[in-house]
């Protein structure tokens, strides 16, 4: 390379694609959480217990009890984000009465994935807002480790 701007040019080119590449290699796949809960992701129910979750796909999630009872698929189609970078890896549950569903996983402490909220969650939900004059669920946290 006889031109000095290209060869800056490629030199920076490379630096950036491998500090692109170390990002993403950071960027957990994979947490494990005890839940003390049973709880549950649309229809399927789950019952406390240890459970790993794993990003198959950007909108797709595998949930599996640690003791190889079963694996869930679950489509997670919607990202958010966060700026409490200390929150980290974490579960969000809404929680009515002693029914808990599943409503966002966090795989690391910035971006998120949500989930619809399910036919049978809206059901509960609106007995629970008659029930208690309009009370809003609980939400319920639980840290996950990597």
């Amino acid at each position: 390379m006889k031109n000095p701007i290209l060869k800056t040019t490629a030199i920076f080119g490379l630096f950036f694609m491998l500090a692109m590449t170390s990002v993403q290699a950071q960027a957990p796949s994979r947490v494990e959480v005890k839940i003390p809960f049973d709880f549950a992701i649309g229809k399927v129910q789950l019952t406390a217990g240890t459970y790993s979750f794993s990003k198959v796909t950007d909108n797709t999630l595998t949930i599996r009890d640690v003791n190889g009872k079963g694996t869930t698929l679950v489509d997670a189609p919607l990202t958010i984000g966060s700026r409490d970078f200390n929150a980290g890896a974490r579960l969000v549950f809404n929680q009515y009465g002693t029914q808990y569903f599943l409503s966002q996983v966090w795989l690391s402490s910035d971006t998120g994935r949500q989930l619809f909220t399910s036919g049978a969650e809206k059901r509960v939900a609106a007995d629970y807002k008659l029930a208690n004059n309009n009370k809003n669920p609980q939400r319920v946290e639980i840290t996950a480790r990597r």
